[in-house]
């Protein structure tokens, strides 16, 4: 690879351009005659180790460094010796030591040094342009008056890319802007630099995470010890390349290589035993021909010791003479190289074939196929598997210890294919256990409920160990066996379960395993989980007890279960039992939920009680006690305040007991309404006037002629608008006036607007419906449960409430259905 980095420029425009960069501090050489071009649009990437020089090659850019030697072009301009492309705005650069002024705020550090004009300045635009910056970039930074040293160094690292970006260079230099990040982000991170590398801006990149480099750049420069060694592709490499580079070693060493094959031989090797009916002879094959290409050697041989022959299995490259000659080689030839590595153990090799008297027999096929040496090299398996790898090549020498290394690691993979086949056939019956286990539980798992999931789960057993029908049944002591799930085989081979077989047919086949599992109760005690019963004719019965209670039974009419579709019987039994303790604890755990939300809600119910009841009770005893007072003689003013004072705190407890026994109602879900027909106009104007004087005299009620009767409880609607009126007249100074509007959506709902013109409420307008509930409190009641009685109401009306803003004043909205069918069918059960 060239030490010039030109390759794969998006663009002809070449944005920077160095030449001979070099950098000394002493006798330490930081860099030394880099060259590097980058076009116009393209994200570079810088990669080396500590100490490499990636930073001082950013400050030579940058015109940093004073000392640096070489040439710099941005935009096809010659950087002068003393200018700052940094400061023009040409270049912006992010260091890995962050250069930020930490005694002035978000706002100035992004502007610092980029002001617009020497003039003042007004401080809210300059934090106006801060902000939709920051915003611009996605940095969430809200408030541009915090100073720089209170940010954290997620967000500091944050504003020094915005600071580098305002206004965007066409140069962007990037020095490690991920170090110091949280995975989130660094993933903010990237995305802005995918954005600002989409609207064109030409970015270098410093960073030590290999798959960053790889993610964001589209060509990397390898720096080591201060010399620029190499380029990647990113689309074309991959990251081991890279750290080979950056540790001085060959981008194709060895150890990628041999991985590389050997993942390939791995996938070939899969694909081979799929497709193949000789799976086992393709394989060794594919292992020879790899391991040839990894020794260079293209000629191969692979025997098995089989008693007293040692048999040719597999061969790659062998003329037909070397073939027939040892296709079959006697154990006693015990001088023959091969025989001697597979018979001892060890290997064996004949560095110079032709004179050694060992391969003397075949001294002439040797060499008419071009073999100068020979290795033997043993291996074994499972099963007393002894065999050996031939190794032939055209030079004479002695193998390396590397190089034999390979030839064992293939050997392995030689042994693993002849075993394949011995074990495939076992591997499949078990992978035909687990698979129908695994389809057991994703069906136990299901959203159905548990009998319907058993159900499904007994079909998928009943076709697995091929049984003509498997039952569960339920065993309650003193009780005959119940019946829970059943799943049969119809003579036709179709398949059907407890819910679909026909009536009569369910009931002989039901009765007659629950006969054979009443008998089996007695013989499945506790050290006797299985039981296998034979039946009339060559059929069989099975029963498995996963639990005291449950029974498992599967029948086959005319064999005998085998022992695999036993261990899967009894595996599915275990399986079902799971289920349902786990349906149990489900249950359990909901009924828990239940009754810790039902005790929140008494103490929070109590709590309200204790609150709202003492301020009225608490005035009581204090007007009576002073009534009662014998050393006091109170005129008849006096007397008549306080008896007055008594009436009205009476009368409010009165209210607030109401009110908490409608708000209990609400909360314990057991608010019944009466509906009927009801015409709104006539529940708002009965409503205002149970209102005093002054509060009816204040509102306005307005109703659209099209607006239709609904089906709804006439005394609730009434207490609901009597709230929202009063409470709109009471919250409100003397001269608010509240206008109520009625009319049909034209559909199916009508809509109850009550507005003021008053002061309103605190917050934000909006749709709510779930608005505090102080919002709704009256100073001279106190019940405070205005809100959640009306919205329960309204809510049982299967109607929506929410406020919004008036501006001024307030607006409470009520949304209701002209006819609810819930509430019909309540009426009809009623």
């Amino acid at each position: 690879m060239s030490a010039r980095a030109t390759l794969g420029t998006r663009s002809e425009t070449t944005v920077l351009r160095a030449r001979g960069l070099c950098v000394t501090y002493g006798r330490v050489t930081a860099l030394q005659n880099v060259d590097l071009d980058v076009s116009a649009g393209e994200v570079v990437g810088i990669a080396g180790d500590n100490g490499a020089g990636k930073s001082t090659l950013l400050r030579c850019i940058c015109g940093d460094i004073d000392d640096a030697r070489g040439e710099v072009w941005l935009a096809g301009k010659r950087r002068g010796p003393r200018s700052s492309p940094v400061a023009d705005g040409r270049v912006g650069v992010v260091w890995q030591h962050l250069e930020l002024a930490d005694n002035l705020d978000v706002a100035a550090n992004l502007t610092l040094g980029k002001e617009r004009s020497p003039l003042l300045q007004s401080e809210s635009r300059l934090h106006d342009r801060a902000r939709a910056k920051l915003e611009n970039l996605g940095i969430p930074i809200p408030d541009t008056s915090r100073l720089a040293s209170s940010l954290t160094a997620a967000e500091r690292q944050l504003l020094a890319l915005a600071r580098s970006v305002t206004p965007t260079p066409r140069l962007l230099l990037l020095d490690e802007p991920t170090s110091v990040l949280s995975q989130a982000d660094s993933v903010h991170v990237e995305q802005i630099v995918r954005r600002l590398r989409a609207e064109g801006t030409t970015i270098l990149l410093i960073s030590h995470d290999v798959d960053q480099l790889f993610r964001l750049t589209d060509r990397i420069v390898v720096l080591r010890h201060g010399r620029l060694v190499a380029q990647l592709d990113p689309a074309r490499s991959h990251p081991d390349e890279l750290l080979a580079l950056m540790a001085g070693r060959d981008a194709a060493s060895a150890p990628r290589q041999q991985l590389t094959r050997l993942h390939g031989l791995a996938d070939r090797l899969v694909s081979t035993d799929r497709l193949s009916p000789a799976g086992a002879s393709a394989g060794l094959t594919l292992i020879l021909s790899t391991l040839g290409a990894a020794l260079g050697a293209w000629r191969l041989s692979l025997h098995v010791l089989e008693d007293d022959v040692l048999r040719c299995v597999c061969c790659v490259g062998l003329n037909a003479a070397l073939q027939d000659a040892w296709r079959s080689i006697p154990a006693r030839a015990a001088d023959m190289p091969l025989v001697a590595a597979a018979s001892g153990g060890a290997v064996v090799v004949d560095a110079d074939a032709i004179a050694s008297t060992r391969l003397a027999p075949y001294a002439s096929q040797l060499e008419d196929a071009g073999i100068a040496s020979c290795w033997a090299v043993p291996f074994s398996g499972g099963s007393e598997l002894r065999g050996v790898i031939g190794v032939y090549r055209a030079e004479i020498g002695v193998p390396g210890s590397d190089q034999l290394d390979l030839v064992n690691l293939y050997a392995g993979y030689a042994a693993a294919a002849l075993e394949r086949e011995r074990l495939l056939s076992t591997l499949t019956a078990r992978n035909t256990v687990l698979e129908t286990i695994r389809a057991v539980l994703q069906t136990l798992a299901g959203p159905d409920s548990l009998t319907d999931r058993i159900t499904a789960a007994l079909s998928i057993v009943l076709e697995a160990v091929r049984a003509d029908q498997v039952a569960l049944y339920t065993c309650t002591p003193g009780e005959p066996a119940s019946c829970r799930a059943f799943a049969a085989r119809q003579p036709t081979g179709d398949l059907v379960t407890g819910g679909e077989v026909a009536g009569d047919q369910r009931a002989d086949a039901a009765a007659r395993l629950a006969a054979a599992v009443a008998s089996a109760r007695e013989t499945l005690d506790e050290a006797s989980v299985t039981r296998l019963c034979m039946t009339s004719g060559r059929g069989c019965r099975l029963f498995v007890r996963p639990a005291e209670s449950t029974i498992l039974v599967g029948e086959w009419r005319d064999r005998i279960v085998g022992s695999d579709e036993r261990v899967l019987l009894e595996d599915a039994g275990h399986s079902i039992l799971l289920a349902q303790e786990r349906e149990d604890t489900e249950l359990a755990r909901h009924e828990m939920a239940a009754l810790r939300r039902s005790q929140d809600l008494q103490r929070q119910f109590l709590a309200r009680l204790s609150h709202e009841l003492r301020t009225p009770l608490t005035a009581i005893h204090g007007y009576a006690s002073s009534l009662m007072q014998t050393d006091v003689t109170w005129d008849d003013a006096s007397q008549h305040q306080f008896l007055t004072r008594i009436s009205s705190e009476s009368a409010r407890m009165h209210r607030l007991v109401d009110d908490l026994l409608d708000f209990s109602v609400i909360e314990s879900g057991v608010l019944r309404l009466r509906p009927d027909w009801v015409d709104l106009a006539l529940v708002i104007d009965a409503a205002r006037s149970c209102l005093a004087p002054r509060a009816a005299a204040a509102i306005d009620i307005h109703s659209e002629g099209d607006v239709p009767v609904v089906w709804a409880d006439h005394d609730r609607l009434e207490q609901v608008m009597m709230n929202l009126m009063d409470n709109a007249v009471r919250h409100n100074p003397p001269a608010t006036t509240v206008r109520v509007d009625v009319r049909y959506d034209g559909r199916d709902d009508v809509i109850i607007e009550v507005t003021d013109d008053g002061v309103g409420l605190s917050g934000e307008g909006g749709r709510e419906s779930d608005a505090p509930q102080h919002a709704w409190r009256d100073p001279g009641a106190g019940a405070g449960l205005g809100l959640a009685i009306t919205r329960g109401i309204v809510a049982a009306h299967n109607g929506a409430l929410w406020r919004e803003s008036a501006n001024p004043g307030s607006r409470y909205v009520i949304r209701l259905p002209v006819e609810s069918r819930s509430l019909v069918l309540e009426a009809d059960d009623a």
